[in-house]
């Protein structure tokens, strides 16, 4: 009798599909896009990957591949979400010197509410993710945000010739950053005491009034403007 021929084994498939070029960095995207959307809707410990798959329409293990941990992917949103606003912060003082501190003050103003109006999401995830993160190691990538408040501090401080104590700078910096990321972060909330619907002009009329009332007179104290 004949012997029976051997048959090799069929090849197992890799459960994720190989991806190279192009479709590779697209899915990457796709995810952090999606991620992004859920991360400014849920604060970290409440988002979950299957929520971020079904909002990029991927299967998890896919981010997974991509991403071995909620914690990577939320560090990398976050990274990107506070570098974004960090760059467009520097541009805001573009010209400022120019003008009265008034109108300096309501053009930065201005400049920021347009970022937060085309960027909403950026606000909303550092505003989302403040209070839980009483101590640093709860919230992956916790000290990045600590960070981007920093590096704003130090850019507020190379741009506008204030003449206080370092002290009183801080304060000043610290209160304006603190309003206006709340006052956008957690917009919903404020206009909903004030009666307003929260993306409407009358409410982005009253932050920057608010920011204006609040801010100018420490402002013009630290510019050595009080008596003009």
């Amino acid at each position: 009798m004949p012997s029976p021929q051997k048959t090799n084994p069929p090849k197992k498939r890799s459960a994720i599909p190989r991806k190279k070029g192009p479709h590779k960095k697209l899915t990457r995207e796709k995810i952090l896009e999606a991620a992004t959307k859920v991360f400014a809707e849920y604060p970290y410990h409440s988002a979950s990957i299957r929520m971020i798959g079904k909002a990029a329409g991927i299967e998890h293990p896919l981010i997974n591949y991509y991403f071995p941990t909620k914690a990577l992917l939320f560090e990398e949103v976050l990274k990107i979400s506070t570098e974004k606003y960090y760059i467009a912060n520097i541009s805001w003082f573009e010209g400022l010197t120019k003008f009265d501190p008034e109108k300096g003050l309501a053009l930065y103003i201005d400049r920021f509410l347009d970022f937060a109006l085309k960027h909403p999401k950026v606000q909303r995830i550092i505003t989302l993710n403040l209070v839980p993160a009483e101590q640093s190691n709860i919230i992956p990538g916790y000290q990045l945000i600590q960070n981007f408040f920093e590096k704003t501090t130090r850019t507020f401080t190379q741009a506008v010739p204030l003449k206080g104590s370092k002290h009183e700078i801080v304060m000043l910096i610290t209160s304006f950053n603190t309003l206006a990321v709340n006052y956008l972060g957690a917009r919903t909330y404020y206009a909903g005491i004030l009666g307003m619907e929260p993306g409407s002009h009358q409410y982005m009329e009253w932050v920057k009034d608010s920011l204006i009332y609040m801010i100018l007179p420490r402002l013009k104290q630290l510019l050595g403007e009080t008596d003009r």
